[in-house]
């Protein structure tokens, strides 16, 4: 039998049992294939939408959102060069939100101009005083200058009464009004305009966060329209307008995610004003908070069953979350916003005594008033007032007695 006569029967061999193969891979994989795009599917792939999520925003924090540019944490004993303690103040993060400009920014203004001798803050009774000392010798930053001379040297106020020396608190509010809203106007203004925030200390990433946003949506919309969890006139208009379509499905169900975001967002956001003693705005925000929310409870109830419902609002509170986190992750510093926020760290660290090492200790500045009385501004902006100046009560305590004071401090001001 020659090779040519084979030939035929070999290939029809091959060919059937090809055909048999093919039949069986099919077979196989047409149930799997079922699970994510067949009947009743949604919910399944809604689910596989937001967990790739997770994986997603690893990826992207991976690429874009690790700081690699993050020093070694160790303590500073100085302030970073060309920045005030307002101005540290306005750039300090507190829980990934910059602190921006408050009451805060304002008092750590008036302490650097004493620490500088630009101004002297004494306490006489129960009121403090602040005295003008002139800029002779005084070297003042931009925004120091614009407090200084706007308390001492602006005649546009309109007020008539001496200003050698200004009442701190609630009368020095009824007889300098104009000139403390003076001040607090240019700080605010020119730290503002100088900082905007820290937009340009921190990059966003908005693109990363953007896909992330639409495929969470994009999932929660599917979870939210999957037919074992609608009930009523509802689920029956959803099968006839869009019957088994996965992105029609998703694009009704985008709206409910959506409107369940901007209920969660709002609640958040009014506790954490709150938490930040706002208490005018995240009253409101809490008020508006609750009437939506009574609002989508209502909906809820109407679109799903008493599962569906709880399945629903978990997902979407899980999609939320993620979302909000990621996009504080994936925020990071730049180069100069990364040596402020180590400068801040630093100082914070130095100033509460947080593991510092016995070389820093034996290398470091002199711990006398001058040095506390140097950095007590800054201690001030950062939260670590009490800290600091614990650290120098002997020295403090020898310079009441002897009585002389600092030329920016005068009285008992720890009484």
């Amino acid at each position: 039998m020659s090779y040519l006569s084979l030939s035929p029967s070999l290939s029809n061999l091959f060919a059937d049992l090809a055909e048999r193969l093919m039949g069986v891979a099919a077979s196989s994989a047409s149930p799997g294939l079922e699970v994510l795009w067949g009947e009743g599917s949604f919910l399944l792939l809604g689910e596989v939408f937001l967990i790739g999520a997770v994986g997603y925003y690893f990826v992207a924090w991976s690429l874009v959102g690790r700081d690699r540019h993050k020093a070694d944490g160790g303590p500073k004993q100085e302030p970073p060069t060309g920045y005030s303690p307002a101005a540290l103040r306005y750039l300090w993060s507190i829980e990934d939100c910059p602190v921006g400009y408050d009451d805060g920014a304002f008092t750590a203004s008036l302490v650097g101009l004493a620490g500088k001798g630009a101004v002297t803050i004494e306490k006489s009774g129960s009121t403090f005083l602040l005295h003008d000392n002139g800029m002779d010798g005084v070297k003042l930053l931009p925004d120091e200058e614009i407090v200084y001379r706007a308390l001492f040297h602006d005649p546009s106020s309109g007020v008539d009464a001496p200003r050698g020396r200004l009442t701190l608190g609630e009368s020095g509010q009824k007889l300098y009004g104009p000139v403390f809203r003076a001040a607090i106007r240019g700080l605010q203004e020119m730290l503002s305009g100088r900082f905007k925030r820290g937009e340009d200390y921190r990059k966003r990433n908005g693109w990363w966060v953007f896909v992330g946003v639409v495929s969470s949506l994009f999932g929660a919309g599917l979870v939210g329209m999957d037919p074992s969890m609608l009930e009523g006139r509802i689920a029956s208009n959803v099968a006839e307008s869009v019957g088994n379509s996965v992105l029609g499905r998703g694009a009704f169900g985008v709206p409910i995610a959506l409107f369940f975001a901007l209920v969660t967002f709002l609640l958040h956001g009014s506790v954490v004003m709150l938490r930040r003693r706002d208490m005018g705005p995240g009253v409101g925000l809490g008020f508006i908070g609750v009437v939506f929310g009574a609002g989508l409870v209502l909906l809820m109830r109407e679109l799903y069953t008493d599962a569906g419902c709880l399945r629903v609002a978990a997902w979407m509170l899980f999609g939320y979350i993620l979302n909000v986190r990621s996009a504080n992750l994936l925020k990071r510093y730049s180069w100069e916003g990364r040596m402020v926020q180590d400068y801040i760290e630093g100082l914070q660290a130095y100033m509460s005594r947080e593991a510092t090492r016995a070389s820093d200790q034996a290398y470091g500045p002199v711990m006398n008033v001058e040095h506390h009385d140097q950095l007590l501004p800054y201690a001030v902006a950062l939260g670590r007032a009490g800290s600091w100046s614990r650290q120098f009560e002997i020295q403090l305590e020898s310079r009441k007695e002897a009585g002389a004071p600092s030329i920016g401090f005068g009285g008992d001001l720890t009484g």
